[in-house]
């Protein structure tokens, strides 16, 4: 359950309680009974156990890259990306080349007309 902390603005009376997030503001102050308090923002007691965390959110400062290393990384990333374009190239030239050899009548492939040349060629031979 959460602890929240009010103050009167009559008395400046301070205190912290213990109340569920869906209960009701206090209103009352206990001490001086005025219809005057205010819930105060302060700071949470929430902290993050284990490995991993850290208070400031950003860990260990690791060393910064030497240069060699920065080049390194960027040869690498160069290298990656020329060989991406020369695959693509190859696919794309691949899908073209098919593409050209491909016959450009499809009646020309289909097995009735091969057969009826056939069968011409046959008649004519046995007359």
């Amino acid at each position: 359950m959460p602890t929240y902390e009010y103050r009167c603005g009559a008395c400046s009376h301070e205190f912290e309680i213990e109340q569920r997030i869906t209960a009701d503001r206090l209103t009352d102050c206990p001490a001086c009974k005025q219809p005057k308090l205010e819930r105060l923002i302060s700071a949470s007691s929430f902290t993050l156990k284990g490995g991993g965390w850290y208070r400031d959110g950003y860990g260990n400062p690791k060393a910064p890259r030497t240069e060699a290393q920065m080049n390194d990384r960027l040869t690498k990333a160069l290298d990656d990306d020329k060989k991406k374009e020369t695959e693509k190239a190859t696919e794309t030239g691949a899908s073209q080349s098919a593409e050209a050899a491909a016959p450009s009548s499809p009646a020309a492939t289909t097995p009735a007309a091969t057969s009826s040349t056939t069968t011409s060629s046959t008649t004519t031979s046995s007359s």
